[in-house]
């Protein structure tokens, strides 16, 4: 069953658009599923915002302003981690400016 994010960007963005809600379903997924208590909170945050964006009661501006402070906490936040998770804290900030700010930000 798709959220009202999933439902929101299906509506938007064209066919081509389709695999990157895709790669973000699998970056919140992922998040939301980790050992680290911590990057469960963000991905939990993550698909809020998006929820919040589809909804209408946040601005893209808003949207990204979020995006860029998670980035920012998980990136302070990994320097306190194992190797293993840290590596996958990065990969998770990577996922973040990727595919929510860089790709998405700019097809809405």
């Amino acid at each position: 069953m798709s959220s009202q994010w999933e439902d929101f960007l299906k509506d938007v963005l064209d066919d081509a658009g389709i695999l990157l809600k895709e790669e973000i379903r699998q970056l919140i997924e992922q998040a939301k599923h980790d050992s680290e208590n911590f990057l469960q909170r963000q991905g939990e945050k993550i698909e809020k915002y998006l929820n919040q964006l589809a909804a209408g009661k946040i601005t893209k501006k808003q949207f990204k302003s979020y995006l860029i402070d998670i980035t920012a906490l998980t990136e302070m936040h990994a320097l306190q981690l194992s190797v293993a998770a840290r590596a996958r804290a990065q990969r998770f900030v990577l996922g973040i400016i990727e595919l929510l700010i860089d790709r998405l930000l700019s097809l809405l």
